[in-house]
């Protein structure tokens, strides 16, 4: 049996992808999204990957989507630590303290962004940082304490991996906050809308035309929503069925995962 793509998402053109919870979970792809991502682009449609995840750089995310088999390139991937570092060269931020792992790190490097000490930098970005440390939390305090520009990367609260969930970037965000006081000047990550409009501008997406799919109501769907864009949630992910009937914000359209946007047909 061949598979073809559902009457009911055949009128859209684009296709923005959330990746952790819709296309992994951990380092395990979700069963059908390989195919799915297939049939989209045989299909014609624009395939774009966002993820708020900071921990890899663009081309670490290309890396691990060909391992586990999917059809990427490179510019379909907007990953947070990517837009981060575009953002702050476009803001002409110089010189940063960062919380986070060597895919931020990379992606601010590449833009030009020096890396330095709590007592010079201008900038502190917290991002998913799994090697945190008490001192690295009292080296970002004393920057905001400081009055460095405060970015987060995102809020998300966890991460979804193949047995459940860790704490997310938005944990240490949350630890920040609490300790000075202060919320993030900038954050980048869904629901803000920077990763959504950056995507539409550069792609040369009609948000009519267009159905982001994500695994979280807080920051796929309401991202979507604010810019007037479909949203699908899958229930492959972080959100259950319980969080969604309990939620007053809804998407259009609920997946059990992204498999299910396609059908089988006769060869």
């Amino acid at each position: 049996m061949n598979t073809k793509i559902k009457q009911t998402f055949l009128p859209f053109k684009g296709f923005i992808l959330d990746c952790d919870g819709v296309l992994w979970r951990g380092d395990k792809p979700i069963a059908g999204a390989r195919e799915a991502v297939k049939a989209l682009k045989a299909a014609g449609k624009v395939v774009v990957f966002v993820t708020n995840n900071a921990s890899l750089s663009r081309n670490g995310y290309l890396e691990k989507m060909r391992r586990m088999g999917f059809d990427v390139s490179l510019g379909d991937i907007y990953c947070s630590s990517y837009v981060t570092a575009r953002v702050l060269r476009r803001i002409r931020v110089s010189r940063v303290y960062v919380v986070g792992e060597e895919g931020l790190v990379e992606e601010l490097e590449r833009e030009g962004i020096e890396l330095t000490d709590p007592q010079h930098a201008e900038c502190l970005v917290v991002g998913i940082d799994r090697h945190l440390t008490y001192q690295k939390l009292a080296d970002a305090l004393k920057c905001l304490n400081h009055g460095a520009l405060f970015v987060a990367t995102n809020e998300d609260p966890t991460l979804p991996v193949e047995d459940g969930v860790l704490p997310g970037a938005g944990a240490i965000v949350a630890a920040l906050e609490r300790a000075s006081g202060r919320k993030p000047d900038v954050v980048i990550g869904k629901p803000s809308s920077t990763m959504f409009e950056m995507v539409l501008e550069e792609k040369r997406l009609d948000p009519s035309k267009t159905l982001v799919v994500g695994d979280r109501i807080d920051t796929d769907i309401a991202g979507a929503k604010r810019l007037g864009i479909a949203a699908a949630l899958v229930l492959s992910g972080s959100t259950t069925l319980d969080e969604l009937s309990s939620s007053p914000l809804k998407p259009d359209i609920v997946l059990a995962s992204l498999s299910e946007i396609l059908e089988e047909v006769s060869a």
